[in-house]
């Protein structure tokens, strides 16, 4: 078992480490403005395929 302030070193280290993971792992882009409409619309390239399923509230 680990002293106290050992563990509390390496709790530090442990969270320090997983905070810079997840900053590294974060967009390099910032999000668009709420007044911009780019936001409303599907980047190029990325059409929906064709539903199978059937649409039951229009076709019975």
């Amino acid at each position: 078992m680990l002293p106290a302030h050992l563990a509390d070193r390496l709790l530090k280290q442990r969270r320090d480490a997983d905070s810079a993971e997840f900053a590294r792992q974060l967009p390099l882009y910032a999000p668009l403005d709420a007044d911009d409409p780019r936001w409303m619309t599907e980047p190029d390239g990325t059409e929906q395929p064709g539903r199978r399923e059937p649409d039951w509230a229009t076709n019975y």
